[in-house]
């Protein structure tokens, strides 16, 4: 290609023009990012300005002198450059300053900013040479010959020379053109990456497929070597130079850092293990945290969280002001640093397992429920378990428990090791904190004090200093009930959040009496803590909680009598040991008991009532309903109904029947037989609503039927109205069908207890034996009724004959006949009849004289009904579990 076809000019001699092209051209073929297109205009460049000079026509007239010097030092300057044995080496250039020194001033202005132009026009070049030939000419001193556009461009050339050259350019003085622009390129590139852009773009850069030649520059190659290793490009050779400088400076932890990085980048695990550890312990580097946390991640994922937590290092601070409101007092309590923050988040993404899991979610979250749930059962690794039982220590503990983290034993695993001296060293900042810090000690003396009446410092209940005292009050601790009552007091424990929670339930338990027991020299400290957060989270989420933790956790615990989780501790065993679960526990729990009473008003929930697996008593159904009262929105006439039974219980008392009586008014149905119904069902006679409009609203008109039947006859009757066994049968299995609503449910499981209630008082009544045939209220069983009868048939007539006299024959066979009256009716009874079913089987006898004998063929009711409880029941329980128990196991 021709030279003026590269350049866009045609052919002309004049200099200026060629100039003007060619840099017009240059920044289109920078030597940076385009080293062969620049190298192709620089030769164009080259042949057009030799070119322009051979063509020149020889003047006449003899030539200037001063002239003919000016183009000879451009000329020469040319040469310099076009030389690759000396563009890159300042001893040339210096003989070249030399030649200017010996031309005179007038010369030397002449050229001034010629030299310049070309230098600006070189491309790459030693800055050491530019320097030279720039201090030479004073270009900086004559800037104000320029205009200003052109002086801020030699302004930036100067300042751009003035950086260091990569190396000692004279190295490459017998390099080829391409070899020298190429590598000079290469390594300016990067150094300019090094310092202005990111380590990923230096590596992506570094790590492209090229070969450049490297001078024997030993600076060059040290730097590349730190630059190499800081981007984690992998190099043995790198590495020899690294490690040489860590032998001759083995304190620096530079060279140290270095050696890391390069082992890392080629594999060396082992090897950058050791330096890598050395770094956090000595000098607790960053990135050596950050190398440990990955390898952890890679190789043992279930400690990440732990070597995270380890890794928290704050200020060990121990030199606090005396006033509570200062700064200072800050400073050394329990907090979190904020790259910490974004490692739990990082461990998140990752695919952690149970108590890992839990772990960082508690910390990034505060859910801690999970995370106690596995703490406190029996585990497949119990190193790993007591290593997280640490971890909570640190957040949760008082000195006893952080002191049981200073006593642990060393491990043998090189991160398990880490992981201890970091909780130590937290362990031992947390201990310094609680036992010497002005806000601890002055919350001690608080409760310590003997005054009837203590005074809290003001500036601790706000501010700063009040949230250090909350987290003081948040590790659990053993209280007595004056110490809990002052905290409330001072700090009203109810307005301030989930934070205080576990104190909440404390304070709670002390008001009714309990504390949790004192923590001394016998006692197993984390027995006490796992006892005692199993009874706060049981009190605090029980649905949660019974179902994440072991059924069988709670068994293990030896729990002291005056423990307050000795009040749940064996209705919990029972519940595991029949049923697997302690699902169903709302119906166990006695109102009577303090604990049972707390843990109750945590569980009245609609759902929790309908699980639940012994009936619940009305009023404590009446809690649920008013707890929960929205979930009834989508069954308002079942709502209605539950209304009107809970409203007829005589259990409940006249606060509870005003709120069911607004209940029921506050339902409005423009139906005619709405209102007719709603007035019934207040005076305890609802009327059966239209079943084709039940129906139409998605409600079974037989249940609801059902519903109403059995709540009149509990009204009217009273425990004359129990329903009968079948009845009941068909009670349970419509309270057990979802596909009723939630408050036709309802009222059927009201209607249940209050028969359970019924029934239960009636079996507390001893079986009327078979042979007391007066008792004509009482209950007689299928095979004593058969006795007796046949027994009255074959005995009567023949007494008759023996009586000597007809009118004692006839008094006998009335006799007789009255005894057969009342088997019938106690067999009856039996069977959940009564006199009117025995007037039926009266009127008719004569007809069917044989019709009293079909008592023969059918069962008594198994269960106690409103006559007493069954016959051959003596010493049993007549209800093993209660009403709904018995019914479900008899409705399979």
């Amino acid at each position: 290609m021709s030279c003026w076809i590269r350049l866009g000019i045609e052919p002309t001699k004049d200099n200026e023009a060629i100039r003007g092209a060619y840099r017009a051209r240059l920044p289109q073929h920078h030597p940076e990012t385009d080293p062969e297109g620049f190298q192709a205009l620089r030769e164009a460049y080259e042949i057009a300005l030799r070119f322009a000079r051979e063509e020149e026509p020889e003047a006449d007239a003899p030539a200037d002198t001063e002239l003919n010097a000016s183009d000879q030092l451009l000329s020469g300057f040319e040469a310099l450059l076009n030389d690759s044995a000396r563009r890159f080496a300042p001893a040339a250039w210096q003989v070249f300053i030399f030649e200017l020194d010996q031309v005179p001033l007038e010369v030397l202005d002449e050229v001034c900013w010629p030299l310049l132009r070309e230098l600006l026009d070189a491309g790459p070049i030693s800055h050491v040479c530019a320097r030279l030939l720039a201090q030479r000419m004073g270009w900086a001193s004559r800037m104000l010959d320029l205009d200003f556009e052109n002086a801020r461009h030699v302004d930036e050339f100067l300042q751009r020379i003035e950086e260091a050259d990569p190396f000692d350019t004279s190295l490459m003085s017998e390099w080829p053109v391409v070899a020298q622009l190429e590598t000079l390129w290469f390594l300016r590139t990067l150094n300019h990456l090094h310092r202005n852009a990111s380590l990923d773009d230096y590596r992506y850069f570094a790590n492209l497929h090229t070969c450049v030649p490297l001078p024997p520059d030993d600076g060059l190659l040290r730097r590349l070597a730190i630059q190499f290793s800081q981007v984690g490009i992998a190099s043995k050779g790198f590495l020899e130079i690294i490690n040489e400088q860590h032998q001759l400076a083995p304190m620096d932890v530079d060279w140290l850092y270095l050696l890391a990085c390069q082992r890392s980048a080629l594999g060396m695990e082992e090897l950058a293990l050791q330096a890598w550890v050395r770094l956090w312990r000595e000098h607790q580097h960053p990135k050596a945290a950050d190398w440990l946390l990955a390898l952890c991640a890679r190789h043992q994922p279930q400690r990440l969280p732990l070597l995270i937590q380890a890794f928290d290092r704050l200020e060990n601070f121990r030199d606090w002001s005396d006033d509570l409101g200062d700064v200072t007092q800050e400073y050394g309590s329990p907090s979190q640093r904020p790259e910490t923050l974004g490692r739990w988040f990082r461990a998140r993404q990752l695919e952690l397992h149970d108590i890992a899991d839990a772990f960082v979610e508690w910390r990034i979250s505060g859910d801690e429920l999970p995370l106690l749930a596995s703490l406190i059962v029996a585990s497949d690794d119990p190193r790993l378990q007591t290593l997280y039982q640490y971890a909570w220590a640190l957040h949760r503990g008082d000195v006893p428990l952080l002191q049981q983290i200073m006593e642990a034993p060393q491990a043998s695993d090189i991160l398990e090791q880490l992981v201890l001296e970091g909780f130590k060293y937290q362990a031992d900042q947390q201990i310094c904190w609680l036992t010497q810090a002005p806000i601890p000690l002055a919350l001690k003396a608080f409760l310590a004090s003997n005054s009837a009446q203590p005074v809290l410092e003001p500036v601790l209940q706000k501010g700063e200093p009040l949230a250090l005292c909350l987290l003081w009050m948040r590790r659990l601790r053993a209280y007595d009930a004056r110490s809990l009552a002052r905290l409330d007091e001072a700090f009203g424990l109810g307005k301030q959040g989930a934070l205080l929670d576990g104190l909440k339930l404390l304070a709670q338990l002390a008001g009714q009496g309990m504390l949790l027991p004192a923590i001394d020299g016998r006692c197993d400290v984390w027995e006490w803590h796992r006892q005692a957060l199993y009874l706060l989270a049981t009190l605090d989420q029980p649905v949660r909680w019974l179902g994440a933790q072991s059924a069988h956790c709670v068994d293990s615990m030896n729990v002291e009598r005056e423990h307050p989780l000795a009040r749940l501790q064996p209705l919990l065993c029972r519940l595991n040991r029949e049923q697997g679960s302690a699902s169903g526990l709302l119906g166990w729990l006695q109102a009577a008991d303090p604990v049972h009473a707390m843990l109750a008003r945590q569980l009245l929930s609609a759902q929790e009532a309908l699980d639940s697996a012994r009936l619940l008593s009305n009023d404590r159904l009446f809690e649920c309903m008013r707890s929960d009262i929205k979930a009834f929105d989508d069954d308002l006439l079942g709502r209605m109904l539950l209304g009107g039974v809970l409203y007829h219980d005589p259990l409940l008392d006249a606060q509870q029947r005003k709120y069911l009586l607004d209940r029921i008014t506050e339902v409005v149905n423009p139906q005619d037989w709405f209102d007719g119904f709603r007035h019934g069902l207040i005076k305890g006679e609802p009327p059966h609503p239209p079943s084709a409009l039940l129906e139409e609203e998605g409600i079974n008109s037989d249940a609801f039927g059902l519903a109403v039947d059995v709540l009149k006859g509990l009204v009217r009757y009273g425990s004359a109205g129990v329903p009968r066994q079948k009845m009941l049968l068909r009670m349970q299995r419509a309270k057990d069908n979802p596909e009723n609503g939630l408050g036709l449910r309802f009222a059927f499981s009201a209607l249940l207890s209050w028969s359970e209630r019924l029934l239960q008082a009636k079996s507390d009544i001893r079986p009327t034996p078979a042979s007391a045939f007066w008792r004509l209220g009482s209950r007689l069983g299928r095979g004593a009724f058969i006795w007796q009868v046949i027994g009255a048939v074959l005995i009567t007539p023949l007494a008759a004959l023996l009586s000597g006299t007809p009118l004692a024959g006839i008094i006998v066979m009335l006799l007789g006949a009255a005894f057969l009256l009342g088997a019938i009716l106690r067999r009856l009874h039996d069977m959940g009849r009564g006199i009117p079913t025995l007037l039926i089987i009266a009127v008719l006898s004569p007809v069917l004289p044989f019709l009293p004998l079909i008592l023969f063929g059918f069962p008594g009711d198994t269960l106690p009904n409103r006559y007493g409880v069954p016959p051959d029941s003596v010493g049993e329980d007549t209800l093993p579990g209660g009403l709904q128990a018995t019914l479900r196991r008899l409705n399979g």
